[in-house]
């Protein structure tokens, strides 16, 4: 990634890095790899606690982002969350006594199941990269189709 910037911060920065890589002043596969990095900030990830025997049913840690009828990913597979319910595991006398805060899980019910063997679940960021950037995704995929 020599001469890339180390942080594309703006929408400008995105665009104006696009325009070096088409007259091959920067690598292609150096732009990608930093879009690939930035779409990645719209998920969450959410490691796994608990599986069902059916992979349908997940338990995460507390996810305030987690909502009915999003889409989280899981690799190639992308279930739409049916059911969100947020559990507190009961405390013990000592931990009241102490006063410690209570521990609050995530139960996501889905539409299918998760790949086998999953250890985090990606749930959709309230404010997405492109938000953040001024850009839809759209023109992103414009300018990655332009490089193709």
């Amino acid at each position: 990634m020599k001469g890339f910037p180390k942080v594309i911060k703006t929408k400008s920065d995105l665009v104006n890095t696009h325009k070096l890589v088409l007259k091959g002043r920067l690598d292609k596969e150096d732009w990608l790899a930093a879009v690939e990095k930035l779409e990645n900030q719209n998920w969450i990830a959410c490691p796994v606690i608990e599986l069902s025997e059916d992979r349908k049913t997940v338990t995460i840690m507390f996810c305030n982002e987690a909502a009915a009828e999003q889409k989280v990913k899981n690799g190639s597979v992308y279930p739409t969350i049916n059911a969100v319910e947020t559990v507190t595991l009961e405390q013990t006398e000592e931990e009241i006594a102490e006063n410690k805060t209570p521990i609050v899980h995530t139960v996501l019910t889905l539409s299918k199941a998760l790949l086998t063997g999953t250890t985090t679940v990606f749930i959709p960021a309230a404010v997405t990269y492109y938000d953040r950037l001024g850009i839809t995704e759209a023109e992103v995929e414009e300018m990655k189709g332009a490089l193709a």
